[in-house]
């Protein structure tokens, strides 16, 4: 018989053979834990080693990913004893979101602009979630809007929800429906949603917790606050709340009553004295923002905390409010020495009633499925960061460098930009290697030239939603490598546009075939396309785009353009998510 060992997840358990992967025995019996390329290349199934022995399934080579001492990657590691595994980067969905039926306790103002929403889930089972999810509300139209739970779990009963909501005179919900809502009016919700929480078993080596918030993003943190008090493991808990005047901070007189209880909490209104750099229609991440710096004027949160000298190596940090400030905050307390893996939070757009739902569908074709939380607006932001995030470390790459320390200095600058790890490996190619796609080996010790092609394809993931963009630059005035690369840019848009028009994925690919030969390249047919989602869409599938016999869908599958110059040894990359134009 083949020894059996128990391997302990922090959602539960699953028993493997110490023969089979340890990533294949968690799939084979459903058990969540993240994962990606499965080569041991991306790290995204990465796991600390808390107990147990393990024994490598090959040794690693250049293309694999090194995880820290501690870690092993399941893909590539077999069980050797019963083990306890952690994933530092990643959390397993508490219990599955599902659709509940709620009535109306009470509504009543908390300013002339904010409302207070209490709802009780109907039924008998109770209504389980983690202080800092969320719940999305269905409207009649098929959209919905996301709200913070304002209320740690089980503190106004078991199925009793409260909810902060800031009016929008123009907002289909709170503009129309929430001020005409009565007791005993019935909504439909879905939840609980979001892995930006508060862990039923604080850290270690964590004894200060700092909260940042804007406007009714105070929901967002609130429970987290009660809860971090609630467990009297910290020396520390600071608020920082960002309005624009004092009365935005609703709850002011409950924070000055727990901050004067037993000195732990300790809470800070950030007035800006301009528009209010926070959520003005309620709903996770809307706000009022500068039209040029997307910032609010006046003082920021995040600039507040940082000059208060924290001490950050000992910190935890969490972030509800717009997407500016939680990216400017998350770089800001970085740069003054919070670790990485110590800043919390969950992006979500404002709702525009100008723009199409963006409630997820059934997918008109089973390569197509996506998971309980996945929205377009979460592709859409993981997107537009890894863009920004490929041209900075392109401007970073000079030549001199080698291949292998340019992958190392992206693979850091993501890093500091916010990724929580890579769903692929990050791909640098100089010279003749641009010829190949990455699926092919590369010369990490080649040097990028004064007058040469480079490509920079990047997969990181961004507050839990895949990005992937890839593009190529030249270095120098050469004008044939500056045709190659413009070549490979151009296809992709021609493409796309015929997609606009109905092509199949299938279709898409044998036309880029014709129009590379327009630009005197030939396309490279080893690079076809694939999905992206909600982190990791392995679980949904690893279909190529140039099989796909249907007309894809929009905002989940990348077309990769890999190109070959016909008379040179170089070549070009350009890749970027399939989408529809944003209109109404």
């Amino acid at each position: 018989m083949p020894p059996s060992y128990t391997i302990s997840l922090p959602s539960g358990q699953f028993a493997t053979d110490g023969q089979t992967p340890l990533l294949d025995a968690a799939l084979a019996v459903g058990a969540p834990v993240p994962f990606s390329c499965q080569r041991g290349e991306c790290g995204a199934c990465r796991a600390q080693v808390l107990a147990g022995r393990y024994t490598r399934i090959a040794p690693p080579n250049e293309s694999s990913y090194v995880p820290a001492a501690d870690e092993l990657l399941m893909c590539q590691c077999r069980a050797a004893s019963d083990m306890t595994l952690h994933f530092p980067h990643w959390t397993a969905p508490v219990s599955t979101p599902r659709r509940r039926h709620a009535s109306v306790v009470s509504r009543r103002p908390l300013t002339p602009e904010v409302t207070e929403l209490i709802l009780d889930i109907q039924g008998v089972e109770p209504f389980d979630y983690q202080p800092g999810q969320h719940v999305r509300v269905h409207l009649a139209d098929g959209s919905h809007r996301c709200f913070s739970i304002a209320n740690v779990p089980g503190a106004a009963g078991p199925r009793r929800l409260a909810f902060h909501i800031r009016r929008t005179p123009a907002g289909t919900f709170t503009g129309q429906m929430l001020p005409a809502l009565m007791p005993g009016d019935a909504l439909s919700l879905d939840g609980p949603h979001g892995a930006c929480v508060w862990p039923a078993t604080p850290p270690a080596g964590i004894d200060h917790l700092v909260l940042l918030a804007t406007g009714t993003g105070f929901a967002g943190v609130f429970p987290i606050l009660m809860a971090a008090l609630d467990s009297r493991s910290l020396q520390s808990v600071t608020l920082y709340w960002g309005g624009r005047k004092p009365e935005d901070c609703y709850a002011s007189g409950l924070l000055d009553a727990l901050q004067g209880k037993d000195g732990v909490l300790r809470w800070h209104p950030v007035l800006s004295g301009g528009a209010c750099d926070g959520p003005s229609d309620g709903s996770l991440g809307a706000s009022s923002r500068h039209p040029a710096t997307g910032q609010a004027p006046g003082r920021h949160v995040q600039d507040v905390a940082a000059q208060a000298g924290h001490d950050w190596a000992r910190t935890m940090v969490y972030a509800c409010g717009n997407g500016a400030m939680v990216r400017a905050a998350q770089a800001r307390l970085r740069a003054v020495g919070l670790p990485e893996g110590r800043f919390h939070s969950e992006a979500f757009l404002p709702a525009d009633d100008s723009r199409p739902s963006q409630t997820p569908r059934q997918p008109p074709h089973p390569w197509e499925r996506v998971g309980e939380r996945f929205t377009l607006d979460g592709i859409l932001q993981a997107r537009q960061r890894s863009m920004a995030a490929v041209h900075e470390i392109a401007a970073l790459i000079t030549p001199g460098i080698t291949t292998g320390d340019a992958i190392a200095l992206a693979d850091q600058h993501l890093r500091r930009m916010g990724a929580s790890h890579n769903w692929h490996p990050t791909y640098v190619r100089f010279g003749a290697d641009s010829q190949s796609p990455a699926v092919q080996p590369t010369d990490r010790r080649r040097t990028l030239g004064e007058d040469d092609i480079f490509v920079v394809d990047i997969g990181p993931v961004w507050d839990g939603y895949e990005g992937d963009y890839g593009d190529t630059f030249v270095t120098g005035d050469n004008a044939d490598r500056q045709r190659c690369a413009q070549a490979a840019r151009d296809v992709f848009q021609r493409a796309r546009l015929a997609w606009l028009d109905g092509l199949t994925g299938q279709a898409l690919y044998d036309l880029a075939d014709v129009y590379a030969h327009e630009y005197g390249c030939a396309l490279v047919h080893d690079i076809a396309g694939h999905r992206v989602s909600d982190f990791p869409h392995a679980l949904y599938g690893k279909h190529r785009l140039a099989n796909a016999d249907f007309v894809p869908g929009d905002g989940i599958w990348v077309l990769e353009i890999q190109v070959r110059d016909l008379r040179l040894p170089i070549g070009a990359f350009y890749e970027d998510v399939l989408l529809r134009p944003l209109t109404a």
